[in-house]
């Protein structure tokens, strides 16, 4: 499944390894956004990542969209050492 950089920014601030969780969240937040844009796009992703099959990728795809963020944004687990 692709997701944009949108998509992607919204999963990384919303998301947690629970699959359920994270759709709930996003269902919630777009019911509470109040511009259209921002409500669409949480309302989106959260129809997408509800699809058949996303189970078995998503907890490695967020795992590593974490990782990949953080790492770009120079912040570092306590348990790195340089």
């Amino acid at each position: 499944m692709k997701m944009n950089r949108n998509e992607m920014e919204t999963l990384y601030a919303f998301g947690c390894p629970n699959l359920k969780a994270t759709v709930e969240r996003l269902r919630m937040v777009a019911a509470l956004a109040p511009d259209p844009v921002a409500k669409k796009l949480f309302y989106m992703l959260s129809v997408k990542l509800s699809a058949e099959g996303v189970e078995r990728w998503y907890r490695c795809f967020y795992c590593k969209l974490r990782v990949l963020k953080n790492h770009r944004e120079g912040c570092y687990d306590e348990t790195d050492e340089d």
